[in-house]
């Protein structure tokens, strides 16, 4: 594409360059009337000969450039290329290596399926337990609800009935009252009638007198509308009082029913806890003896097994080597009569049987070594996992600790919490018990006003009393002339009606404070009354968080016991197996010991044998012999267990069709 497009680019300057010489020609054409024919064309020539050159080389620079940046192209390209195949290289190796860890992902995952279904198990008998359990909790708590409905209706009435004989007591006294007043007020009336009828007065001072009487009774009619309106507040204060007294008391006696039920459920928690605690720190104590001792067990069997290749690699030791090369170069003379012997034993066919029995129990050793190898690398890579399972327990061990003194700090805030709520309420009940006091003393002070009101009323009666007396006798004594005597006692008598009235009203007025003072103080203390529901209320949902909490690790705490019985069947399982391979070890390794006893009774025999013999001849003649037979026998006491193919020359013979064993001593 780039080359087409220099194409294009070259075609499109030529066209430039024909074009150009065109205007050129045209150009001195017109003025080829003044310059001579030949040098108009030579001109022309120069000037389209120098364009072309420079368009050629600057056709060849942009293609020399061009070239240089196809080749740069082509080595970036190829070394993205080269840069992409190491990652196709590398993302093959992280995609095996993520196959692997998804194999051993899978292997855990299935084994925590196992477990979380062996959890689910469990969680459903206990939510089982748990519902049935709740179910008779809650018909209990129905039926507390209930009796406590009951009670709270049965004291309702109780109230509503106290109210109202109180109300009617109110009424009844209020009767009486009434009743004593009219009759001194008859009596008084009687009194002043008799008085004014032995008297005469003047009309202008019975006009005056009536005018006192009418405002009077005015004033009279107020005062008693606001002393029945003033008692009637009374005696809702007194109701409302008496309701809030008894509904603290209950509210207090559940409060601190609830407070001990709290404190022995954190009791409960505490002990339960700290048992748990106990528990789990003597089992991971007993965890890390049995894991110093699985350890130790360990150690113990990679050394006998260490020891047990060293004793089975004992024919490849270099001092024994030695000494058998040795014991060889003394017993060369003999090996052409065993080889003669071995022939004649050949033609025997017992004799061949026992060699393949020999050779059959040989490959069995060897095949019984490589298993026991075997079994020991999966024995440690078994160790190995146990070791990881241990440390992942000890890991979980870590968090529930940490999850466990989280729950404890949150638990000792909530005692904090409590400690402040507790001390809260002990001022609240410290203030509830001053404005008690300061109500009972407000209801005395009550009670003596009421007293004082009561006297008042009295003096009340007493004055409409005298009132409607000299009323009467103003009446009878209209037609009567009356002294300045009697006027100013009257005079007097209205003053002192008017004082008292005043009295009267400052009284109500400081009732009146009273009253909304205490309205204050009963409001104030329903506001405390909700901040302590409300702070009960929030310290009940901290204690089910906790207890939730605690449930979680109760949870938690089994599946670790789960996990950690599994892990101990696991060590038992791989101690048994330690045990049956040290078992098997022994059996070789006294084997092995037995062939090499019989090898070096063999030898022995040999050299008792061949004593009688020409050893310098027969050693001049079976050197090479000799040294093949040695080269053999290194080889098989580095490879014992590859022996059964070990076949001598003629001049050689198969030391591994002659290791003795029990059959063959037999």
């Amino acid at each position: 594409s780039e080359l087409k497009g220099v194409e294009r680019s070259r075609e499109k300057l030529e066209m430039e360059l024909l074009y150009s010489r065109a205007t050129v020609n045209g150009d001195l054409g017109s003025d080829g009337e003044e310059l001579p024919e030949d040098s108009i064309y030579k001109a022309r020539y120069e000037r389209a000969r120098r364009e072309l050159e420079w368009m050629r080389g600057r056709l060849e620079q942009k293609h020399q450039e061009e070239v240089e940046g196809l080749v740069g192209l082509k080595k970036q390209v190829e070394k993205k290329l080269q840069d992409a195949y190491e990652e196709v290289e590398e993302q093959r190796g992280v995609v095996s290596q993520w196959k692997r860890k998804a194999a051993r992902f899978q292997a855990e995952l299935a084994d925590l399926r196992h477990l979380l279904e062996e959890q689910t198990a469990r969680n459903n008998l206990l939510e089982k337990k748990h519902r049935k359990f709740d179910g008779e909790l809650a018909l209990a708590v129905e039926e507390g609800k209930a009796e406590r409905r009951e009670k709270e209706r049965i004291q309702r009435e109780k109230d509503l009935l106290t109210a109202e004989k109180f109300a009617f007591e109110q009424q009844l006294n209020g009767l009486k009252l009434d009743l004593e007043l009219k009759e001194e007020k008859l009596e008084t009336m009687k009194k002043e009638l008799d008085e004014l009828t032995s008297s005469g007065r003047g009309d202008e001072e019975i006009t005056s007198l009536r005018r006192t009487k009418h405002e009077m009774e005015r004033k009279l009619k107020d005062q008693e509308e606001e002393l029945d309106e003033l008692s009637g507040q009374v005696g809702l204060l007194e109701q409302a009082k008496l309701r809030l007294e008894m509904s603290i008391e209950s509210m207090r006696k559940e409060q601190r029913k609830e407070l001990q039920l709290k404190d022995e459920e954190i009791e409960e928690y505490r002990a339960a806890s700290q048992k748990k605690i106990k528990a789990m720190e003597s089992q991971l104590e007993e965890e890390h003896e049995e894991r110093t001792l699985l350890v130790r067990e360990k150690h113990d069997l990679e050394r006998k097994l260490m020891d047990a290749q060293d004793n089975a690699r004992q024919a490849g030791n270099s001092d024994k080597v030695t000494q058998l090369k040795r014991e060889l170069k003394r017993t060369r003379a003999l090996l052409k009569d065993a080889q003669t012997m071995l022939e004649r034993a050949q033609n025997d066919v017992g004799n061949k049987a026992l060699l393949r029995q020999l050779k059959n129990q040989l490959e069995d050793a060897e095949f019984g070594r490589m298993a026991a190898l075997k079994s020991k690398q999966g024995l440690e890579l078994e160790l190995s996992e146990v070791q990881i399972q241990m440390e992942d327990v000890t890991r979980v061990r870590n968090d529930l600790d940490s999850k466990l003194s989280v729950v404890q700090r949150e638990k000792s805030s909530l005692q904090t919490h409590l400690e402040d709520v507790e001390e809260e309420m002990q001022e609240v009940m410290r203030k509830y018990k001053a404005t008690v006091s300061q109500v009972s003393m407000d209801q005395m002070t009550i009670s003596e006003q009421a007293s004082q009101l009561a006297s008042a009323e009295q003096e009340k009666g007493l004055l409409k009393e005298q009132l409607a007396e000299l009323l009467a006798k103003v009446e009878v004594l209209q037609g009567d002339t009356m002294g300045q005597q009697t006027t100013k006692k009257l005079e007097v008598r209205i003053k002192e009606l008017e004082s008292r009235l005043e009295l009267e009203g400052a009284t109500r007025a400081r009732l009146e404070a009273q009253i909304a003072r205490l309205k204050d103080s009963i409001e104030s203390l329903s506001a405390e009354a909700s901040a302590l529901q409300s702070k009960e209320q929030l310290s009940q949902e901290a204690t089910r968080r906790a207890n939730r909490q605690l449930r979680d690790l109760k949870e938690d705490f089994t599946g670790l016991q789960v996990r950690e019985t599994e892990a101990r069947s696991k060590i038992e399982e791989l101690t048994g197996e330690i045990e049956r391979l040290e078992e098997e070890c022994g059996r070789t390794r006294s084997d092995l010991k037995l062939a090499l006893q019989r090898i070096e009774d063999l030898t022995a025999a040999m050299e008792g044998g061949g004593e009688s013999l020409d050893s310098d001849s027969d050693a001049e003649r079976d050197d090479p012999d000799s040294d093949s037979s040695d080269d053999n026998f290194e080889t098989f006491l580095s490879n014992p267990g590859k022996s059964d193919e070990f076949s001598l020359s003629p001049g050689h013979i198969d030391l591994s069709r002659l290791t003795p064993t029990k059959e063959s001593e037999a």
